[in-house]
């Protein structure tokens, strides 16, 4: 039995995934969920749970990792460390464009998608 998929993220008018929105959206969008991280290590933890909801396909485990890898070389490790509220501050700013430019390339993605779509369907119907 064929069951229409739901997808948890907003959806555009044409039916894809409103990236703008699921990172941007002042209430609920991932940018903001990262500025209310207060510590490197809250930052860490939850800019690591956006990448592992973004990618959870079973052929992603690897862009995860490196994605991990990315998040590990913005963020110095917290452990016995202190800093300051500006440096961490600096920190949000730095995970809030790695998350950025992630959300460029799943908009291009879905631009892709749908230009291909559209083409297809004008082969069906040409």
């Amino acid at each position: 039995m064929d069951e229409e998929y739901h997808s948890p993220w907003p959806q555009t008018a044409d039916g894809v995934t409103d990236w703008e929105s699921v990172f941007e959206d002042s209430k609920m969008g991932f940018i903001v969920l990262i500025r209310s991280a207060h510590t490197p290590g809250t930052l860490k933890d939850c800019a690591t749970v956006v990448v592992q909801q973004l990618f959870t396909r079973d052929d992603d485990a690897m862009t995860v990792m490196k994605f991990i890898i990315d998040l590990e070389a913005i963020l110095p490790d917290s452990e016995g460390n202190t800093f300051t509220e500006e440096e961490v501050a600096g920190m949000r700013d730095a995970v809030g464009d790695f998350l950025r430019t992630i959300k460029q390339d799943r908009i291009e993605k879905a631009q892709e998608y749908l230009a291909k779509r559209s083409k297809d369907g004008e082969r069906r119907s040409g």
